[in-house]
């Protein structure tokens, strides 16, 4: 589902373009979907990403370690970089999005979308499923450690 969001943007942005460049007309509803498609395909994506390790890793060293030095360096990054960011995405992102959904924040445009609090629905997502991959990747990491 998710592989498609990134057509999805392109059409949308170009109706957006059309309507404002040769219809001389525009949607701020139109114009805002562009947000909510791009806070799902990236934030909803991380953890897929991350997964598949298909991230992107300034890669100065990591490609010549060994497996198990690849391994120490997943753990610790996992550990003292991944885990204390997700931490905060947590204590912070819960709070901002339960508040929002408590008063159904909507667009402060006038014919904005109505679901602001939904896309801001989607940092949780994002602080799910990172954390659900920092959890398997560690205990994978460590596994691989402790096999040598």
């Amino acid at each position: 589902m998710l592989a498609v969001l990134p057509l999805l943007l392109v059409l949308v942005q170009f109706a957006v373009v059309l309507l404002v460049y040769v219809f001389s007309s525009g949607s701020i509803q139109l114009q805002e979907s562009l947000q909510y498609i791009n806070a799902v395909m990236f934030l909803g994506g991380a953890g897929y990403t991350a997964l598949k390790n298909e991230h992107v890793r300034v890669d100065l060293f990591f490609s010549k370690f060994s497996d198990q030095g690849k391994a120490k360096v997943n753990f610790f990054g996992t550990l003292f970089l991944l885990f204390p960011f997700l931490t905060l995405m947590w204590a912070a992102g819960v709070p901002y999005v339960l508040d929002s959904w408590r008063i159904l924040e909507t667009s402060v445009e006038s014919s904005g979308l109505p679901f602001v609090y939904i896309l801001k629905t989607t940092l949780l997502l994002f602080a799910l499923t990172m954390t659900l991959h920092g959890i398997a990747d560690a205990i994978r990491s460590f596994k691989q450690m402790r096999a040598n």
